[in-house]
């Protein structure tokens, strides 16, 4: 898992400006201190999919009503169901560096952002090559578009998360451990690629788009 220096400057806000030497000395640490305590955990399972024209999608007897995740997966047969999160550990110093040092605070929050992105992103890896004759699409998420976040329960449920690996849910669908991911990935017969997920989301006034990022 390689977590890149510039997703973590895009996380704390630098957009294209350089960051000042000591910050990123300050990143450098956090990360390794990061790498060496925390073990992100996953599960995830292929199941078939019906994309109907009124906007659903029928993953078994989860229905999703979404008109972004119905024409971003489209043409699949397939789907990935995902979970991933970094564990407790990494909610907990955040909370301790948050009453202790805020500075801190904000650097573990962004680098355990990117740490856990990046973990998706070796995951889609690993799935991608377990499959034959399918091709993925890029993962997509309950909050993004109109999938709405109550389908956090869904996939938590499908999964057995709670059991699994440890991740449950709040009141307001929002995942403990915080540094935890759900998503579908959609499995097509055509590799036609996708823009990434910044390039797929259509809130371009997001101030994490992937576009503003620094080249560090």
């Amino acid at each position: 898992m390689k977590i890149q220096q510039k997703e973590i400057l895009r996380y704390l806000g630098y957009g294209g400006k350089p960051a000042d030497p000591a910050v990123v000395e300050r990143i450098d640490a956090i990360k390794k201190e990061l790498e060496a305590c925390l073990t992100p955990k996953s599960v995830y399972g292929k199941w078939s999919c019906e994309v109907n024209a009124d906007g659903t999608v029928a993953i078994g007897n989860f229905i999703i009503k979404s008109r972004t995740l119905a024409d971003h997966i489209k043409d699949c047969e397939y789907v990935i169901l995902l979970a991933a999160t970094l564990g407790a550990e990494a909610d907990t110093r955040i909370r301790r560096y948050s009453v202790t040092n805020i500075g801190k605070a904000a650097i573990t929050q962004a680098v355990c952002t990117a740490m856990i992105e990046s973990y998706c992103d070796d995951l889609e890896c690993r799935i991608a090559g377990e499959q034959e004759g399918l091709y993925l699409k890029s993962r997509f998420s309950p909050g993004y578009g109109d999938f709405s976040i109550t389908h956090q329960k869904d996939i938590l449920n499908f999964l057995e998360c709670g059991k699994r690996i440890g991740i449950t849910l709040t009141d307001n669908f929002m995942m403990i451990p915080e540094k935890s991911v759900t998503a579908v990935i959609g499995l097509s017969k055509k590799q036609d690629g996708h823009k990434g997920k910044c390039g797929d989301c259509g809130n371009l006034q997001c101030e994490f788009r992937k576009e503003q990022a620094y080249d560090f």
